[in-house]
């Protein structure tokens, strides 16, 4: 006697009794099927659902990396060689003089024209534009809005664009300002990072190996970099964060 047969004779002789495996058991020619649910993060979305069955191994949800970074050329001298984009020249004007003999492209400019390389380390002329050949005006980062003339000498000869320009600055999806470091010493780290760009917010710098050309991972459309401190005689540290990118300025001249 088969199954469902027997579960018959037992109700009616009962009347209506649950018994395991009567109503609920397969035929044993019926087809047989799993399913199951897992939960995911993705995209700051959670709770999303990813089902897989037997017949294949199960789709796994990868999150989103966050906003694409935004790149932003600044103009702050125009083609007149005036201030323009809200900066202005600081006093005094002129601000000093510069040696420019060894005058170069600037490493974070997206165009040809901006200049690096005048005076030391401490005057911070990396990113300047010019609007003469006997005259520099320098910004310290994209935020202040401020530029400092200088005097240069010898004349300015015209420079390319640098290859493979790097961010003036950087703003971080955490909120804090990044400038490209300009020479000086600053501390180090037992695992042999070094700082690229100095950070607002604390002690934190942008990290990179020391042999490495940037310290800006660019392999996705939202750019990453590690961010963490530095210290008096190589002091072992956490290995440091990865932070997103929100927004990358390079210096440019007007079109």
């Amino acid at each position: 006697m088969n199954v469902r047969a027997r579960c018959a004779g037992v109700i009616a002789a009962v009347g209506v009794v649950l018994l395991a495996g009567c109503s609920s058991a397969p035929s044993e020619d019926a087809p047989t099927s799993s399913v199951s649910a897992t939960h995911a993060e993705a995209s700051g979305q959670s709770g999303a659902p990813v089902t897989s069955t037997s017949a294949g191994p199960a789709t796994v949800s990868t999150p989103s990396p966050g906003p694409a970074t935004a790149i932003v050329s600044v103009v702050a001298v125009n083609a007149s060689g005036q201030p323009s984009d809200g900066f202005t020249v600081t006093t005094p004007d002129p601000f000093g003089a510069l040696d420019c003999k060894y005058a170069q492209p600037s490493r974070s400019a997206n165009t040809p024209g901006i200049y690096s390389g005048c005076g030391a380390s401490a005057d911070s002329a990396d990113v300047c534009w010019a609007p003469g050949n006997n005259t520099l005006l320098c910004a310290s980062d994209p935020w202040q809005r401020t530029l400092r003339r200088y005097t240069v000498t010898p004349p300015l000869t015209p420079v390319a664009r640098t290859d493979s320009p790097e961010p003036w600055a950087l703003e971080l999806a955490d909120g804090r300002h990044c400038r490209i470091r300009v020479g000086g010493a600053w501390g180090g780290r037992s695992d042999g990072l070094v700082g690229a760009y100095s950070c607002t917010g604390g002690n934190d710098v942008v990290l990179q190996p020391s042999n490495a050309r940037t310290a800006i991972d660019t392999s996705s459309s939202t750019w990453q970099v590690a961010v963490g401190p530095l210290g008096s005689g190589n002091p072992d540290f956490p290995p440091p964060p990865q932070v997103a990118v929100r927004t990358a300025y390079f210096a440019a001249t007007a079109g």
